[in-house]
């Protein structure tokens, strides 16, 4: 009876002990930090992986020791997203590891083409893929973002995904959509927008402007200058600070938005159909000025107030226009909007929101601005 009660003991010890049976070492991980997503000349689908090569780096700086580079990219094609991850394994002495990918840029190439949900569904079900990596769509081959590198960050990657971090610092950066925000649009069949990626002069990048996608088959349908991401920041209420240039008297003049406040009221309109007052508050100052006398600063004030607000109704009409006219596309949310606020009419309206009858596009959007000026600033030849 022992001996079977000490045989059972140590096949207990035996099960407890295969717990880190299919571990990998780090010195054999590959480490992701980047992937761009392009279309092959065969019309197969590119994947390019950035890899950091810790041997390259040294302390904790980043920095890359003399004589090396401290990345590499790597790229397998196929019919698949999946089977061209699975192709790299066999190019690659290590495996790949995605749980510090940082950013999935795709070619707008490649999004007119696919579903996104196909496009980023191993990134989705891989249990290693980071939730929280950035979605970014590029103009021209996406491959050619991880190359760009700049004079501050070692990596190509630390380049675009700080760079994208900056919406609060501009108010045309739309702000970082991850892969869990985009899934939940996918699921939701809403229409949306993802930041978008570009070179400029002098081989940098900007991060300004915006790709839009609809929910009907969830492919890029076209993009959003910085005027029109300004917009649609401001109707989503993502904007914390903005300069707007204004012209008074033929003097030039930069308004700082300090504060920035939007509400979306949703009631029925003409005809039954769902109408929408966005009400906008501001507050900010004067951060620059080309005066060259003191001002009455009353007059002054209400004329600044009167510009920034038509300022606003510009950068806001002009996305709704392109919205519900040119994409017919609820990309700016105010479908969300009618569902909380109205769910009898979102039941009634929404199989055709941006779809079907487009019942969006025939909506009444009232937008509402108020502008406060708290300080008119410093001008030249002031007491």
């Amino acid at each position: 009876m022992n001996k079977l009660i000490k045989a059972m003991l140590a096949a207990a010890l035996l099960l407890l002990m295969t717990g880190c049976w299919d571990q990998i070492e780090i010195e054999e991980r590959g480490f992701v930090v980047g992937s761009a997503l392009d279309v092959a000349e065969d019309g197969k689908i590119a994947l390019t992986f950035q890899i950091v090569l810790p041997v390259q780096m040294k302390g904790g700086s980043g920095q890359k020791d003399e004589g090396g580079s401290p990345y590499i990219n790597l790229t397998s094609t196929a019919d698949t997203v999946f089977k061209a991850a699975r192709n790299m394994s066999n190019e690659m002495s290590r495996s790949p590891y995605l749980a510090h990918n940082q950013v999935i840029i795709i070619s707008d190439e490649l999004a007119r083409t696919e579903h996104m949900g196909d496009i980023l569904d191993v990134f989705v079900r891989d249990h290693e893929s980071r939730r929280a990596s950035k979605i970014m769509i590029s103009n021209g081959k996406a491959s050619d973002m991880l190359k760009i590198r700049s004079g501050i960050e070692t990596l190509p990657v630390q380049y675009i995904s700080s760079t994208q971090e900056n919406p609060d610092k501009s108010e045309s950066i739309t702000p970082p959509t991850n892969i869990g925000d985009l899934h939940d649009l996918l699921l939701s069949n809403s229409s949306y927008a993802l930041p978008r990626v570009h070179k400029v002069e002098g081989d940098r990048i900007s991060t300004s402007g915006a790709a839009v996608f609809n929910g009907r088959d969830h492919r890029l349908i076209g993009y959003l200058n910085e005027a029109e991401t300004t917009g649609r920041n401001m109707i989503l209420g993502t904007v914390r600070t903005a300069s707007l240039e204004l012209n008074t008297d033929q003097r030039k003049l930069l308004f700082e938005v300090r504060e920035f406040r939007r509400m979306i009221k949703v009631s029925e309109g003409p005809h039954g159909l769902p109408m929408f007052d966005l009400i906008i508050s501001v507050k900010g100052v004067i951060g620059e000025s080309g005066l060259e006398e003191v001002e009455m600063m009353e007059q002054l004030n209400e004329e600044i107030k009167l510009k920034v607000e038509d300022k606003i109704k510009q950068y806001i009409s002009r996305v709704i226009d392109k919205s519900q006219n040119e994409y017919r596309s609820d990309f700016l949310g105010f479908g969300s909007k009618l569902y909380e606020q109205q769910y009898h009419l979102w039941k009634k309206y929404g199989d055709d929101w941006d779809r079907g009858e487009f019942i969006y596009s025939q909506c009444n959007i009232n937008v509402k601005v108020d502008v406060k000026v708290t300080t008119i600033g410093t001008v030249t030849k002031s007491k």
